[in-house]
Formats: C-alpha cells, structure tokens, sequence
C-alpha cells in the first residue's frame, strides 16, 4: 500500500469474449468525460466498501452484480 493510497479489497472485471472484445469497457470509452468520472468513483466506491447494495448494486445471480450508476446525461424512469 502507497501511502494515502487504499488498495481495493475487491476486484473488478470486465466481460471479456473468446476474441479478446470487452464491450463494455469499450463503450465506457465513448462516455463524456462527466459520465466516466462518475462511473469510476462508484467503482472505486464499490471495491473499497463492499458489500454495497442497492442502489448502486445488484445481484443478478451466480455471483455476478451490476453497477448502477446515475449519470447526468440519462434521467431517472
């Protein structure tokens, strides 16, 4: 650990296809620099404090979770 610096305690990965694609981190690619930062911070969030639940995360089975982040861009349904 760097001093200041909080080692995440959980890891993140992303869907990665048998080519080698990652859609989604290929996506986050293309967000406003707004949306990105705030996807970054709830990932840091996460990883630094889990178990965090909704509504940030939610289970959808088998280990697996999703982020749900509230961008300035999209508006709540």
């Amino acid at each position: 650990m760097v001093a200041g610096i909080v080692s995440p305690q959980l890891p993140v990965f992303f869907y990665r296809t048998a080519s080698g694609t990652e859609s989604v981190r290929e996506r986050l690619r293309t967000l406003p620099e707004a949306e990105r930062k705030v996807i970054g911070s709830d990932l840091r969030r996460v990883q630094a404090g889990w178990p965090v639940g909704m509504p940030l995360c939610r289970s959808l089975g088998d280990g697996l979770w999703e982020l749900r982040s509230q961008l300035p861009s999209v508006s709540p349904a």
